[in-house]
């Protein structure tokens, strides 16, 4: 009986099934991202853990996550910043609370479309 194990892998542009770790990671990103309303501190370890995975996930769903989340993380933090330097002139808490909704917004949808094991439709978009 002749031996059917293919002996190499076809060029696809995308993969047919990820790694369950990778998907893990994903979802652990999104868990400091959700942590990070309160404190700043788990958003860096999240931002750092997209940035590593961004390579491993290329060409499957869970690049669109990567890429969203990494997105989400310095927007978030741009926005932050200002509200910081708006401080000064009172309307800065009003940029830090739509800054902590944002977040919270970004992090429920792209949570959501990853438990459906689905692609962020835009990933670069700001909503």
């Amino acid at each position: 009986m002749p031996d059917t194990t293919p002996t190499s892998r076809r060029n696809l542009p995308f993969r047919l099934s990820v790694p369950e770790n990778d998907k893990l990671a994903m979802h652990v990103v999104y868990a400091l991202y959700a942590a990070s309303v309160v404190t700043a501190v788990p958003g860096m370890l999240g931002v750092i853990l997209a940035y590593l995975k961004r390579g491993e996930v290329a060409g499957t769903y869970l690049e669109s996550h990567a890429t969203w989340q990494i997105r989400t993380f310095w927007t978030w933090l741009l926005m932050l910043a200002v509200g910081f330097l708006l401080l000064f002139v009172l309307i800065g808490g009003l940029v830090i609370g739509a800054a902590q909704l944002w977040l919270i917004y970004r992090i429920v949808k792209g949570w959501l479309v990853l438990i459906d094991e689905r692609p962020i439709d835009r990933p670069e978009a700001f909503f």
